[in-house]
């Protein structure tokens, strides 16, 4: 297993840290189960959350090894929509990937884009994503 913490960034106009990485692992969780196929009880995220204590950025914590299914009517325009800093080039490369492998998996890592932050739990801890008293 291959922790990963991705901070997100506010780049979306009205879009907080928090509500773009909700907004995110919200796609990442439709790649698995598209939104039309979800029930209400389900849940709606794939990953786990954390908001650092001090400048309350969110970051989604994956994991770069764990194999993500592909369902085969999945739907890219959100998750497209929520990466502005992401070259047109590697968004179209996205694309070809997930259409090559719909009804297969593929692991998390490989869907990070190259603009995003990756920090290792060292340095999320390093980086005071980690308060020292929790309570």
């Amino acid at each position: 297993m291959a922790t990963v913490y991705l901070p997100v960034e506010a780049t979306i106009p009205g879009m907080t840290s928090g509500e773009r990485a909700t907004a995110i692992n919200t796609e990442v969780w439709a790649l698995v189960r598209p939104a039309v196929l979800q029930l209400p009880q389900d849940t709606k995220y794939k990953y786990p959350q954390i908001t650092h204590p001090e400048t309350g950025q969110v970051a989604i914590v994956g994991d770069t090894t764990e194999d993500i299914y592909i369902h085969p009517d999945v739907d890219l325009t959100e998750l497209l929509l929520l990466l502005p800093e992401v070259p047109q080039a590697e968004k179209d490369g996205l694309v070809m990937f997930i259409d090559a492998n719909r009804g297969g998996s593929v692991p998390f890592g490989q869907l990070i884009p190259s603009t995003s932050t990756q920090l290792t739990e060292v340095e999320a801890e390093a980086e005071g994503w980690f308060p020292d008293d929790p309570l």
